[in-house]
């Protein structure tokens, strides 16, 4: 209970009126953004990599809840297991710049950036749909999807985890205060244009898996005379580019990266666990609307998805239908396409092979 407390009580302290990040449109990324569709993508974020099943009844989501809480109800005998020294330079704080040592540079990407603007996101879209005491649900889905993804995370895993712990009781707790900060909010919104450019979660029922997941944020910033942005797309890649704005409030979009290909085990010593990836290159096209992505194709040397391709609702319309449309191309010639309609919690997906 009273770790429940910590992690919630900040999150109840500000309540605001001014809205930065979520403005209801019926096309595009924003179209298809509920709180279900934040779960699946944040909460399953982790099944992008091939390490990692796709199919819901092979995720070790009990054992995995149980090794999470395990580490965070009582965190600094783990800490010390792993010891004060690896924990502040390799999770909290830029120290360690090898790729196995790294870890803190997704926690401040996806846990108090991408977190934070999710969390803010979640709050505003609450309070626009008068949801009763919004800060209160906002608190709970985002706990909740964060708890779920640390716990997909972590898989059979029994042992000492670091990672759970500098996210949830450290940089979740961070982002959310920070963003329902107005100026830091107004800084991401207006100077980088910060959006949740995330997939169209769907449910495959002949296979039992979730496609088309993954929480993606895009953000762009104009410098004095440039008529291109500098762009950046991060989730479990990181993409930089140039987006080439047009006078219908349209913008086109190139960009290329590094991408994760699998996570592996690096180390562990003294019956503790530290986890990192494997990267290969990513490239690809965006084209959205208001900051609100309508399509975009991507290539790269994903181990289990070579081309994604994603039409989001609004860009076509068949019969006064305008469904959102996923196709990827993966290994051996493996087919993935799926549907999604506008504030429905997921899609349907169908996969060629399992």
């Amino acid at each position: 209970m009273k770790l429940l407390v910590i992690i919630f009580f900040p999150l109840f302290l500000f309540a605001q009126e001014k809205y930065y990040f979520y403005s209801p449109k019926d096309y595009g990324s924003v179209s298809v953004f509920n709180p279900f569709s934040t779960f699946l993508n944040c909460g399953f974020d982790v099944l992008q990599s091939s390490t990692h099943s796709r199919e819901l009844d092979k995720i070790s989501l009990g054992i995995g809840l149980k090794n999470v809480w395990n580490n965070i109800k009582n965190p600094i005998p783990k800490i010390n297991a792993f010891t004060w020294k690896r924990f502040i330079s390799q999770e909290v704080f830029p120290l360690s710049f090898t790729l196995d040592k790294a870890q803190w540079f997704p926690n401040y990407t996806l846990h108090l950036v991408g977190g934070g603007y999710n969390f803010r996101t979640l709050y505003e879209y609450y309070d626009t749909y008068n949801y009763p005491t919004p800060m209160l649900l906002a608190s709970v889905s985002f706990e909740l999807n964060h708890l779920v993804n640390e716990a997909v995370e972590n898989g059979e895993y029994v042992g000492v985890n670091p990672d759970p712990i500098a996210d949830l009781l450290i940089f979740n707790i961070a982002g959310p205060i920070l963003f329902m900060n107005n100026d830091v909010a107004k800084f991401f919104a207006e100077t980088l244009n910060m959006a949740d450019w995330s997939g169209m979660p769907a449910y495959n029922p002949t296979y039992g898996t979730i496609e088309n997941q993954g929480q993606h944020f895009a953000m762009r910033y104009q410098p004095d005379g440039w008529n291109s942005k500098l762009f950046y797309y991060m989730g479990d890649h990181g993409m930089a580019g140039l987006s080439f704005p047009k006078n219908d409030g349209t913008n086109l979009t190139v960009a290329g990266g590094a991408v994760m290909r699998q996570i592996r085990v690096v180390d562990t010593r003294d019956g503790t666990r530290t986890m990192s990836t494997t990267l290969g290159w990513i490239a690809g096209f965006f084209y959205d609307k208001e900051n609100s992505l309508l399509t975009s194709v991507v290539f790269s040397n994903r181990i289990n998805e070579k081309m994604k391709v994603s039409i989001y609702p609004g860009m076509f319309e068949f019969f006064a239908i305008s469904p959102g449309v996923f196709l990827h191309i993966g290994n051996n010639n493996q087919l993935v396409c799926g549907l999604m309609f506008k504030s429905t919690p997921f899609g349907l997906a169908y996969r060629s092979q399992k």
